[in-house]
């Protein structure tokens, strides 16, 4: 496998990857709800279990993104997403001894969701239009 063939392979999984998250992401601000509501049996486990089932994608997408050889701003932004993935999962910790920044999960939980689409959108147009269209 060449080169041009690895950089192509990893953009095509950077995108799928970066779908899977929004789409993950979607899913769990159901969850949530659920919880908030009172609709889970296991109030806030089912919300954080999941995040950890599907937090491999944030390390993942900075990593495909490297393979990739993807822009700058493509590469810096799967890290920023990371980081923001990691500041998330520790924020409920907080909740005892810093109340007004663990209450920022609600609001970090956005600009994970607004960087993921941002990058899943833009991913695509890495490909070229070989890859979108079936070409050789």
């Amino acid at each position: 496998m060449s080169s041009d063939d690895t950089v192509r392979r990893a953009r095509l999984a950077l995108l799928v990857a970066s779908w899977a998250l929004v789409a993950c992401l979607v899913v769990q601000l159901f969850l949530v709800g659920l919880d908030v509501f009172g609709a889970s049996q296991q109030v806030g486990t089912v919300h954080r279990d999941f995040a950890y089932l599907y937090g491999w994608l944030a390390p993942a997408l900075v990593l495909l993104a490297m393979l990739g050889r993807t822009p700058r701003w493509v590469t810096i932004g799967t890290i920023v997403l990371l980081v923001l993935f990691a500041i998330q999962t520790y924020l409920p910790s907080l909740q005892d001894r810093l109340p007004l920044l663990a209450a920022t999960h609600a609001v970090n939980a956005l600009a994970v969701f607004w960087l993921a689409v941002i990058i899943a959108r833009r991913s695509r147009d890495l490909l070229g239009p070989t890859h979108l269209h079936g070409g050789s």
